[in-house]
């Protein structure tokens, strides 16, 4: 890799993210069409290196950061008229298919340990959005579990308790 195409890695931006390269096809080809360079960024097979069961959000469309505008105003008429984002994966909150998962940044070694710790059940797997930074769970994920050992709420001033301290439980 020379020192150009090194830069030009730092000038591209995420327009959109998909489970699927196929699905980010056809809108590829729109933004080519419409004079934007785009290019799919495949990292599904590389998820499983990072213990991720079932790849997701691995596909992204790239562009070029002066091109974002002109590119999101395009995907925005699209999607309103012929739905091009129906095989993206979109933000539940804003609508945003700026999405990654999980949640954790997959630039070093650290989607290694994460991904790790999230094997054996300590980390959490979640979906992140780039533009509003909501995080949710992968549709069908189990809901997490209960931790007795955390701190009950009534640390927190003018939160209403909704339940007796343990402690309390115990004596009476």
């Amino acid at each position: 890799m020379n020192g150009d195409e090194i830069g030009d890695m730092k000038n591209t931006i995420t327009l959109a993210t998909f489970n699927e390269a196929v699905g980010a096809q056809p809108l590829v080809a729109r933004l080519w069409e419409a004079g934007i360079r785009a290019e799919i960024h495949d990292e599904s097979k590389l998820e499983r290196l990072w213990l991720v069961r079932k790849p997701l959000a691995g596909v992204r469309i790239e562009i070029h950061r002066e091109d974002f505008d002109k590119a999101s105003q395009l995907v925005h008429d699209w999607e309103a008229q012929e739905h091009v984002l129906r095989n993206a994966v979109c933000c539940p909150e804003c609508g945003s298919s700026r999405v990654e998962y999980p949640q954790f940044t997959r630039k070093f070694v650290t989607p290694n340990l994460v991904g790790l710790l999230s094997a054996m059940g300590l980390v959490e797997k979640e979906f992140y959005c780039q533009d509003c930074h909501n995080t949710w769970p992968p549709e069908g994920a189990k809901p997490p579990r209960v931790r007795k050992h955390l701190a009950p709420n009534y640390f927190i001033e003018g939160l209403e308790q909704t339940a007796t301290p343990p402690q309390a439980q115990r004596r009476a």
